[in-house]
């Protein structure tokens, strides 16, 4: 093992044998959620730090996987169902490194990453090294708990979605976990690329947008909850946040061969043959998981490029009550847990 420079605070000795941390032992609705102690604290791999978690923001792919559904569920059911042991969800964390199997990483160093394989919802969760990055003093551990997900995603989704100059770009739930900083990210575009953005979301999360960008720069807004036809916008992008019908009715402003990038890949099949007629390009995005990527959007709040949006904080004993929080879809921002004592 390593042996990096240490904080007092945080010697290895001190660290206790159990944990609290919310188990799933089959999947279901948010009361699958037992959080207990007396559990396993994880043991260091080879380029792993353990992480003593001061927050782990929660996002539709958590319930998603508590569902049952997609690439979480199955790789809890292969790993952990299959082999007779429970899961701990999570993938986003922010905390202090209190052991460490790095050079990188010393114990007292303040980190955040976005895991991919779970264990967030606990006291503690070893992470790969690869995913981490340290906390920039300016930003507090509650900021950079709630960032890793939503703000590798909308990163990564910016860069993927490859705009244009001047291009017409709409998008819809801009004001979710990561559509608010999806449209950040979009407006600087505004500003620098000539593009336009349209959005497409209620009133009351119209009237939130001004909390995080200038609104009078945008080319348009459209009330879906009262607008039946949406206008032909001509449009050259989609930046589909939601999928299913509210995809499939956001391609009537798109033109003919216009791109449609769509974060929940599920829904790519159902868009591709609903835009057929006007023979648009549909292609679905995942996040890919970058202690280098988590280092940027980390730095772009820190400069006060990004305004980080939190709704809510749950004690990590509330998870249960969080998630029947996020799955009424109507939160502005980020639901965050503390895992305190």
């Amino acid at each position: 093992m390593a042996t990096p420079a240490t904080n007092d605070n945080y010697q290895q000795h001190q660290l206790p044998n159990t944990q609290h941390a919310a188990l799933i032992r089959e999947f279901g609705e948010p009361e699958v959620m037992i959080y207990q102690d007396g559990v396993d604290i994880p043991e260091l791999q080879d380029d792993q730090v353990l992480v003593k978690v001061a927050y782990a923001g929660i996002n539709p792919v958590d319930y998603k996987t508590r569902q049952g559904k997609g690439w979480g569920a199955e790789n809890i059911q292969k790993q952990k169902f299959d082999n007779n042991q429970p899961a701990i969800l999570g993938f986003d964390v922010s905390g202090t490194v209190v052991d460490s199997n790095s050079d990188e990483f010393a114990i007292g160093d303040r980190v955040a990453a976005l895991t991919f394989t779970g264990g967030c919802y606990a006291q503690y969760v070893a992470v790969d090294t690869k995913m981490l990055a340290k906390v920039p003093e300016n930003v507090t551990l509650e900021q950079a708990g709630a960032l890793p997900c939503i703000g590798q995603t909308a990163l990564q989704f910016v860069e993927f979605a490859d705009i244009k100059e001047g291009e017409h770009v709409v998008i819809n739930a801009p004001a979710g976990g990561v559509g608010h900083l999806l449209i950040q990210l979009l407006m600087h575009k505004v500003a620098t690329n000539n593009i336009k953005v349209t959005v497409i979301c209620s009133p009351e999360k119209y009237a939130k947008l001004a909390e995080v960008i200038d609104k009078s720069k945008l080319a348009g807004w459209i009330d879906y909850t009262k607008d039946k036809a949406f206008p032909d916008l001509q449009a050259d992008v989609l930046l589909d946040l939601v999928g299913d019908e509210a995809g499939v009715r956001a391609l009537s402003v798109l033109k003919s061969g216009a791109r449609v990038n769509v974060l929940p890949t599920i829904w790519v099949d159902k868009l591709k043959e609903a835009g057929e007629q006007k023979s648009l390009e549909v292609s679905g995005y995942k996040a890919q998981r970058s202690g280098d990527d988590m280092a940027r959007v980390l730095q772009q709040v820190a400069d006060g490029q990004l305004t980080l949006k939190i709704q809510k904080i749950y004690p990590l004993s509330e998870v249960v009550a969080a998630h029947h929080e996020l799955q009424k879809g109507d939160a502005f921002g980020k639901i965050v847990l503390a895992a305190s004592e």
